[in-house]
């Protein structure tokens, strides 16, 4: 869903709504980074596309999560929805990882309310273990493991530990490697911490609040990309997310993990611009 990349992390590239534009391209950033992480991907965003990088809700000290708070996708959707300036016509949206489900709901609710035209969607890996959890026996073999380990892990899905120490070990050592954690820098362990609550949320809301696969079928510009070297699990969300999307535009990018959006910046970059391509044919 994301590793801590908070150090670095520059404010959310947003607009006033004085300043509306009739067409916005957003981006949701995953699980334990920020706004930043899309900034590289900023400036080769068609004419007549403005960006649009919020940080997600209590990633900000005026939208903080104190322990023990809940939060749900929904929240999380009207928070967003809350950043899209007065006069907007039209979005595209993007996400990565929790901000995938994220822009996926967005999507969603913005159809439903009718006044601001969804035109595509561009979705790095996003997770939706809940329905996997529900399919175990019909899930490839080592899918199925990770899924059973991660539900039964005492750790990943227990209140008493979320956002402990332990789980954002835990945490950032699945999305990437044995050892990440103790790898980043000072800053941004300490930066994780502050966050660390609100970060055990989206975990908790990717394995309890997705709705099926088949829910999230777009008839819009869809893109779907992953890293070849993802998680088992990533890679089975993404073939289903595909299955029910037959159109969209499915692209696996060699030698690249979860994290390709900051760590693969041309190639992710080169899958941009050609879902622009399509999306504003």
């Amino acid at each position: 869903m994301g590793f801590v990349l908070l150090t670095g992390c520059e404010p959310a590239h947003a607009m006033p709504a004085s300043t509306a534009s009739p067409a916005l391209a957003l981006f949701v950033h995953s699980t334990g980074t920020g706004p930043f992480m899309w900034s590289r991907h900023l400036a080769d965003l068609p004419e007549g596309l403005a960006p649009l990088t919020p940080a997600n809700l209590g990633y900000s000290p005026a939208t903080a999560l104190p322990a023990g708070q809940a939060s749900t996708v929904a929240d999380e959707v009207a928070h967003l929805r809350a950043q899209i300036p007065e006069g907007t016509e039209a979005v595209h949206l993007g996400g990565h990882s929790y901000g995938g489900l994220v822009a996926m709901s967005l999507a969603q609710a913005l159809a439903a309310e009718g006044r601001v035209a969804v035109r595509s969607l561009w979705l790095y890996e996003p997770v939706l273990f809940a329905p996997l959890k529900a399919d175990e026996a019909g899930l490839p073999p080592d899918v199925a493991r990770e899924v059973a380990w991660l539900y039964s892990d005492p750790l990943f899905l227990q209140e008493e530990h979320g956002g402990s120490e332990a789980w954002l070990q835990g945490f950032v050592d699945y999305w990437n490697q044995p050892g990440a954690w103790a790898a980043l820098p000072d800053k941004a362990r300490a930066m994780a911490r502050q966050v660390g609550w609100k970060m055990f949320q989206e975990v908790r809301c990717v394995a309890r609040e997705a709705q099926d696969f088949a829910h999230y079928r777009f008839a819009i510009p869809l893109t779907l990309v992953r890293g070849e070297h993802t998680t088992p699990p990533a890679r089975e969300m993404l073939h289903r997310l595909a299955t029910v999307n037959p159109h969209a535009e499915v692209t696996v990018l060699p030698g690249v993990g979860h994290m390709g959006v900051v760590s693969a910046t041309e190639a992710v970059g080169q899958s941009l611009r050609a879902h622009w391509q399509r999306a504003l044919a």
